[in-house]
């Protein structure tokens, strides 16, 4: 799953880089006399280095790697969404020179991926065709949206790494050595429900087993531990533990309630209901190494375990276009966001888009923003409050994008959509006011 997470300084000041790239080809990348990789400046190469990442990742398919050598240094970034790969409708960058379709396409995808907040937080992007194909299954996330402040990558969950001794899970209360399975989609609540929904798992019978099999559940797209992070810890918001249980052989069932923590509104598990419900996410872990081993669910009713990535990330934050290989920041605002050829509108599902946005690509109010980060302010995707859209909203994807979008007297055919887990996934505020309660637009699929 791809995530959120280049800092807004990476665009600023790797133009060089940006310029050469639009003039090569990848699979002969040449870096060596382009600043900061030339001078590998100890406080610049990190973020050139991550916007590589982003690039490539976003540009060539899982498997395709790009690599460059300076001086005895190597540099390695892999592919992932594949916009620009053999094969594909935008050319093939790995081999040729990029087209501006591809550069259109990458430059949305990379500017989607801003984050002002130092956040690692997993998205659902869309774009028009087959611009980003959607996953089936969702794996659990195994580390945090925090960042580990020695090594700058996102923190690790406690219960993921290595034992010591080595091994997996002694017990079911242990918080080191588990394996990362999927994310579920369940019905919390349904309207006349005397309470809430129980989710029965039992293990696969056909994966007998001569010892127990520890299951731990976890509330949301995130494994958990054990014990809860601190209520002041940023990463109780959103890594909730729910039950950790044993599993003593095939057939052996473990319950545990529906988290309601997703959407709640008509139709939101059948759409042909207009009863009221609200659903609930959970993802699922497990001691056994051997993915051979698996749970299955004897409660059917409303559980979709593995849920679709259309399922799990329901929330349209808005849309991201331009072209970040021809855009200059200037000097008039040398801290600016969306300068020159950069550009992003809000969704109609926030009463203040300019609230959300502000937040996670400034780390400033709506505002301030305006006055001291944004060189483009966004506006509305969709018409909005008697304001013209940017964009026009469309079928794609299994559920509505923006495309095309029109901006400084140019058409940008290849935005990319974001969709989010929860409305306060991209915010630095828990509450996230600004966003319409749990507001689902189900009328493209």
């Amino acid at each position: 799953m791809p995530k959120n997470g280049i800092s807004v300084e990476a665009l600023r000041a790797n133009s060089e880089l940006l310029e050469r790239l639009k003039v090569s080809k990848l699979n002969s990348l040449k870096l060596d006399d382009v600043e900061p990789f030339s001078t590998q400046d100890p406080a610049l190469e990190p973020r050139a280095v991550q916007l590589m990442h982003y690039i490539v990742s976003f540009a060539l398919n899982e498997g395709q790697k790009v690599s460059a050598r300076v001086g005895n240094k190597r540099y390695e970034w892999n592919g992932q969404i594949g916009a620009c790969a053999s094969g594909g409708p935008l050319g093939d960058w790995f081999n040729n020179l990029p087209s501006p379709e591809c550069l259109q396409a990458v430059s949305a995808g990379v500017l989607a991926r801003v984050n002002a907040l130092n956040k690692v937080v997993v998205v659902s992007m869309r774009g028009p065709g087959d611009l980003v194909a959607l996953h089936d299954k969702v794996p659990a996330e195994t580390r945090s949206r925090e960042r580990n402040t020695s090594t700058g990558e996102a923190t690790q969950i406690e219960s993921f790494a290595a034992c010591n001794p080595p091994g997996g899970p002694r017990r079911a209360t242990s918080d080191c050595g588990w394996t990362a399975r999927y994310v579920g989609q369940c019905l919390a609540q349904r309207s006349g429900d005397s309470g809430p929904r129980t989710v029965r798992l039992k293990l696969d019978s056909a994966h007998a087993r001569s010892s127990p099999v520890f299951v731990r559940v976890c509330a949301g797209i995130h494994g958990c531990n054990h014990v809860d992070y601190d209520a002041a810890d940023p990463r109780s918001r959103y890594i909730k533990h729910v039950k950790s249980d044993v599993l003593d052989g095939p057939g052996d069932t473990v319950d545990f309630t529906c988290p309601a923590n997703g959407p709640a509104g008509t139709g939101i598990v059948d759409e042909a209901s207009s009863t009221p419900e609200q659903v609930g996410y959970f993802s699922v872990m497990l001691s056994e190494r051997n993915f051979a081993v698996d749970v299955k669910f004897a409660s059917s009713d409303g559980v979709r375990y593995p849920a679709k990535e259309v399922e799990l990330f329901r929330y349209r934050e808005g849309g991201f276009y331009g072209n970040i290989f021809d855009s200059n920041p200037g000097g008039a605002r040398p801290d600016g966001v969306l300068f020159d050829k950069q550009y992003a509108c809000y969704g109609e599902d926030w009463n203040q888009g300019m609230a959300n946005l502000a937040d996670r690509l400034c780390a400033l109010p709506a505002s301030d923003a305006a006055a001291q980060c944004f060189v483009h302010e966004p506006k509305p995707c969709s018409p909005f409050n008697g304001n013209p859209g940017a964009c026009v909203r469309s079928a794609g994807a299994r559920r509505s994008i923006y495309t095309p979008c029109d901006e400084a007297g140019a058409q940008w055919k290849y935005p990319v959509t974001v969709y989010l887990n929860h409305p306060c996934d991209l915010r630095s505020d828990s509450g996230c006011s600004s966003f319409k309660p749990w507001l689902i637009d189900r009328s493209l699929k």
